[in-house]
């Protein structure tokens, strides 16, 4: 997989410039969430990742402020700073510890690239290659954290 995050940042010269986790502003302690039915079906569907882009304005500054607002969320949704976990029988669950990474925000530049560029109709290939983690499976998150976050 990172091979492939590499390759499509080099295909549209997105320079990773720093990767970050972030978890809830308070101490959790150790969760477990079990999935119902209605759940697993979710764990074919693609990776839970968002992508945010900034132009001007002080980029560190918007990203510290982003960094520390979903601190705050995270006190009321640490499951997505959780991961997923399988018990003896091969059921799912979501687990949250203090002690997993949390949240990771990955930020980078694509100076080649204006939101300009995005907004039209043709942008979907574009946007794909942009989105690091694009098509991972949510069943992914037994490896990684279930929310990622890329401020381009």
């Amino acid at each position: 997989m990172s091979s492939e995050i590499v390759k499509k940042e080099e295909s549209l010269n997105v320079k990773i410039t720093s990767k970050s986790y972030v978890k809830p502003e308070e101490k959790i302690g150790k969760k477990e969430y079990q999935l119902v039915t209605f759940d697993l079906p979710y764990l074919a569907f693609y990776y839970n990742q968002k992508l945010i882009f900034y132009k001007g304005g002080n980029f560190e500054e918007n990203v510290e402020k982003l960094k520390n607002g979903l601190s705050v969320v995270l006190k009321e949704f640490h499951q997505l700073a959780g991961k997923l976990g399988k018990d003896e029988e091969g059921v799912f669950f979501v687990q949250y510890d203090d002690d997993l990474l949390g949240v990771e925000v990955v930020e980078a530049v694509a100076d080649e690239i204006g939101v300009e560029d995005l907004t039209v109709a043709e942008s979907s290939a574009i946007l794909k290659e942009l989105i690091p983690y694009s098509g991972v499976l949510n069943l992914e998150g037994m490896h990684r954290p279930l929310l990622a976050v890329q401020v381009i």
